[in-house]
């Protein structure tokens, strides 16, 4: 959809998630995965020799295709979202390419390419400006975020005068310059004022900073920053919507086409893949990882199939088949269970591994009596503490997580009767009756093992 000002989109709860973070090509970048370059990195061998000097025509083919899949791989080109690189071309020459401020939300789902859509947009400009960008979820609080974007700009500062320094440089910066925020949501405090000063900083008069902030939730300046359009420094709003089973299917091709020309994955196959995808989440993280486990089910049945053959010289390539992405699509969905799990975000994940603490310290019957939701709330801020990664939420935005976990499927949350009633008092808060009761409403068994499957999390499990 196209940036608009002052358009309200319909208000949905949403927090922070997981995204993928891709290496920025500016001058200046705070990064914590580096990505590669498809030409660069994945050249295909034609010819190897082993150990005893037999030639095999293409041994590498396969493991480059498998490395183009790769979530950490950058993509050739950006395929589709026409109308959202025009939007953000328009941004970057009205704002940073001018010299001037300005500041723009970017919002949209895991998985549908915000962040790689805009470093693409960045190296194609010819204009002189520096660019970084910073990830918020490792902030433990969110006045650090100051100290951050200027050590990312190779400027060092001390956590007591950062924003005072960032304000100066703002405003005589030689360059003008771009700070990409990725998951700002983590910024989220009491009151929001670092976020109202950063957007205030890019709105300033000759300011020399454009700022972006990209997010999971639609709604997140309307719900938590209602006071930017009175203090005159309303970014404008940019949304990406879930891929299609087009736009999958030709991202997913023009992958294998920049390593090989020859159909390693057959093309039905690749519009099986998109399909579902598409039809679940448009995430294309997941399309790729169903690309990469089918060709490694290809590949293992290619080489049993050599074992066989009395000639172990000679060598068919293996082709990915509907067979290979469909049990791929089995194996990495799963039960609807473990699908409702690995859908929610890593606050949501935390709040589960919270409930999990409790539960396990308690000796009394947590299916009858379900888990307080203010207990839950204090056990959530000692793992947020013990993970030392980022600041707990408030206690009203935990209780929107809980309240989009109830909407998923994956918990429910019920009045907390008074005990003189005869009703039940939930485990681990003798008083509070307004607060709530929360129950699992899927195996925990299955809950461990999403927890057990985010890396993040590895710290403390």
């Amino acid at each position: 959809m196209p940036a608009t000002r002052s358009a309200r989109a319909p208000t949905r709860r949403q927090a922070l998630a997981e995204a993928p973070i891709s290496k920025h090509t500016g001058i200046a970048l705070n990064t914590q995965r580096p990505t590669a370059s498809l030409k660069s990195t994945f050249t295909v061998t034609k010819h190897s020799t082993d150990l005893v000097g037999k030639t095999k025509p293409k041994p590498t083919l396969f493991v480059a295709t498998k490395s183009v899949l790769s979530r950490a791989t950058s993509a050739p080109q950006i395929i589709g979202r026409e109308a959202e690189q025009t939007a953000i071309r328009g941004f970057l020459r009205a704002s940073v390419e001018q010299g001037r401020g300005g500041s723009m939300y970017v919002s949209g789902n895991p998985g549908t390419g915000k962040t790689a859509c805009l470093q693409s947009l960045i190296k194609q400009s010819s204009a002189s400006f520096t660019s970084v960008l910073v990830n918020c979820v490792p902030l433990t609080q969110p006045g650090q975020v100051y100290a951050a974007i200027l050590r990312a700009l190779n400027i060092e500062t001390r956590a007591d005068t950062a924003l005072s320094e960032l304000e100066q440089h703002t405003q005589h910066a030689k360059t003008p310059f771009l700070v990409i925020l990725d998951e700002v949501d983590s910024l989220l405090g009491s009151r929001q004022e670092v976020l109202y000063r950063l957007f205030e900083l890019a709105a300033q008069p000759n300011t020399r900073l454009a700022l972006i902030g990209i997010a999971n939730a639609l709604d997140l300046t309307d719900r938590f920053l209602p006071r930017l359009q009175a203090r005159n420094c309303e970014p404008l709003l940019l949304n990406f919507n879930p891929y299609n089973v087009t736009d999958i299917t030709n991202i997913l091709q023009s992958r294998l086409d920049a390593v090989c020309t020859e159909p390693v994955i057959q093309r039905a196959a690749l519009e099986l893949c998109a399909r579902k995808v598409a039809a679940t989440s448009g995430d294309l993280r997941k399309a790729l990882d169903v690309c990469r486990h089918a060709m490694e089910l290809a590949e293992a049945e290619h080489k049993k199939r050599q074992d066989d053959k009395e000639n172990p010289n000679v060598v068919v390539m293996p082709r990915v088949s509907i067979m290979h992405v469909a049990k791929a699509l089995s194996a990495l969905s799963g039960s609807q269970a473990v699908q409702k799990l690995d859908a929610l975000n890593f606050q949501q994940k935390l709040v589960l591994y919270a409930h999990v603490q409790v539960v396990a310290s308690n000796t009394l019957d947590r299916r009858a009596l379900g888990l307080a939701v203010s207990a839950l709330y204090a056990e959530y801020r000692v793992v947020c503490g013990r993970l030392n990664m980022l600041a707990p939420v408030t206690r009203s935005e935990f209780l929107d997580l809980v309240a989009m976990m109830e909407m998923q499927g994956v918990v429910a949350v019920e009045a907390l009767k008074n005990g003189r009633r005869g009703g039940r008092r939930a485990t681990g808060c003798p008083g509070a009756a307004d607060d709530r009761a929360l129950r699992l409403l899927v195996d925990e068994s299955d809950v461990r093992r999403a927890l057990s499957n985010t890396p993040a999390l590895a710290p403390i499990l």
